[in-house]
């Protein structure tokens, strides 16, 4: 495998979007340790500042609240990462995209990777939606509703990667090879 660590790196802000279960923040974290970037969970960012699960948030609170906060978040995290000059991967919730100034935003700011990943895949990740605030009811008839809702928004990334018949090992140096410019063999 090539060396990525030593290679120039022509795009250095990096955001992940897709479904749930997409492996966002999983191969966020891949990525940014195989390219020595930093990398930025906002989920996980949400969580920490709150002191709650992202479910707690969503309970509690309602989504609009969980929207607006996650939408102050990028913003923060992406005024941060500019100030800083930071090389990052960042991993956003499924519908982070869906607002319209976080989508411009990102799209400004970031490269865009969409990870697309079938439902049937996604319902077997998922399984049965309980950690999942907008998992309602029946699992793949929620996600279904979702991607209808949300496909237009992730069909405006810079670049998109169909998951469905790639390895972890695949899906992992086809983000890195759009990242570097370069393909990994």
């Amino acid at each position: 495998m090539l060396n990525v660590k030593q290679t120039l790196i022509p795009y250095d802000k990096v955001t992940l979007i897709g479904m749930m279960g997409t492996g966002k923040s999983k191969f966020g974290r891949l990525v940014a340790n195989n390219l020595n970037f930093n990398f930025y969970d906002v989920d996980s960012l949400i969580e920490k500042q709150l002191k709650k699960t992202i479910k707690e948030v969503f309970e509690k609170y309602g989504e609009p609240f969980f929207r607006k906060v996650e939408e102050e978040t990028i913003k923060k995290l992406v005024f941060q990462i500019r100030e800083n000059n930071e090389k990052v991967i960042i991993s956003i919730g499924g519908g982070g995209f869906d607002n319209e100034e976080t989508r411009e935003l990102l799209i400004n700011n970031t490269n865009v990777i969409w990870l697309n990943t079938p439902t049937n895949i996604l319902v077997e990740r998922i399984g049965n939606g309980s950690k999942r605030p907008m998992i309602q009811g029946d699992v793949k008839e929620s996600i279904n509703k979702l991607l209808k809702k949300r496909t237009k928004f992730y069909s405006l990334s810079h670049h998109q990667i169909d998951t469905s018949k790639l390895s972890q090992n695949q899906i992992l140096e086809k983000i890195i090879s759009l990242i570097t410019g370069k393909l990994i063999k």
